[in-house]
């Protein structure tokens, strides 16, 4: 078992030597080439590594991570409050500062007969008061 132990060493060993280059003037070694070109060309083939983006990216006021196959930014102060009129719940407390997306799409949405009714009765009612206040602001210009 020694013997074939020590055999597999010496067999690697003159492997090894074996594949070593022979110089050509074995009392002088080759010379190191230190020039610009071989410089240039050894470093500059360097791979280049792709930048990689960090998983979780703080700033002030948020917290941006990537989970699920998508990005998600947590803001955790209240000057990054949303944008106005997108909560309901935003200026005087009350929902008339929200904007419509159908009626500003000109989108018109099935409603059932009732709530045509009521809309016509509605459109009839303000068409009657604005006649009448149209009668009580007639303006006449008498001549001279």
């Amino acid at each position: 078992m020694k013997s074939a132990a020590a055999f597999v060493i010496v067999l690697a060993l003159a492997g090894n030597i074996a594949a070593q280059e022979a110089a050509s003037d074995p009392a002088k070694p080759a010379q190191t080439d230190f020039s610009r070109a071989k410089l240039t060309q050894i470093f500059a083939n360097a791979p280049q590594h792709e930048i990689v983006e960090p998983r979780i990216h703080y700033g002030f006021g948020y917290i941006d991570f990537r989970a699920l196959n998508m990005r998600w930014r947590v803001n955790y102060l209240p000057i990054m409050i949303p944008l106005s009129g997108s909560i309901p719940w935003r200026g005087n407390g009350s929902f008339q500062n929200v904007p419509d997306p159908f009626e500003l799409t000109h989108t018109e949405i099935a409603t059932p007969p009732r709530a045509y009714k009521r809309t016509r009765d509605m459109n009839a009612e303000l068409m009657r008061i604005e006649k009448s206040e149209r009668a009580k602001a007639k303006v006449t210009v008498k001549p001279e």
